[in-house]
């Protein structure tokens, strides 16, 4: 009788990638230690991803659409930076392999952040390229705000203070951004 395919194991296979991804980089990945840690044999992995290099494509993208899934129902861009930081805060591993660089090597796109300027265009005027300075802008200032958090830098007791500061950030950037607009 053969054998019913595994429905989870390509979920399986992404978690074990990234667990020895936050455990050791990169090198930390191989094909062997995948399928093992993801209980499963290594033709299997084999079937679903040609090489390490697609499971790591895999990985961003999953945590890409995660992301997306946070952002895309946002009416504002304080409401996207709200929950852009809270992605990043609730799922520092997830956002640490958003940020790790892998992005960048696997793809010229950044779907994200053109959606983002997007919608910029929608809610301040102008075309979604006039927004691309200031969608970058609020990307570092959420990234560095979520890393200061995440890394402790902070102490607990100024965490109100330094999400307070963050918001405040944020409406005079998209403030100063809708004046530029105007006539």
């Amino acid at each position: 009788m053969p054998r019913k395919p595994d429905p989870d194991v390509e979920a399986r296979i992404l978690v074990a990638a990234e667990k020895l991804l936050h455990r050791g980089g990169e090198k930390a990945i191989s094909m062997r230690k995948v399928a093992k840690l993801a209980r499963t044999n290594t033709p299997a992995l084999y079937r679903r991803f040609r090489d390490k290099k697609e499971i790591l494509h895999a990985l961003v993208q999953r945590n890409q659409q995660e992301f997306f899934a946070a952002i895309k129902d946002c009416a504002s861009l304080p409401e996207v930076g709200e929950r852009a930081l809270e992605f990043a805060l609730s799922k520092p591993r997830e956002y640490e392999v958003l940020t790790s660089g892998l992005l960048s090597r696997l793809s010229e796109r950044r779907p994200n952040i053109e959606f983002l300027m997007k919608r910029s265009a929608e809610w301040l005027g102008g075309n979604p390229e006039d927004h691309a300075g200031l969608v970058i802008a609020l990307w570092c200032l959420m990234h560095g705000t979520a890393m200061l958090s995440i890394s402790g830098t902070f102490r607990p007791q100024y965490g109100v203070e330094l999400r307070s500061v963050y918001k405040s950030a944020v409406k005079i950037l998209v403030s100063q951004a809708r004046d530029s607009l105007k006539p």
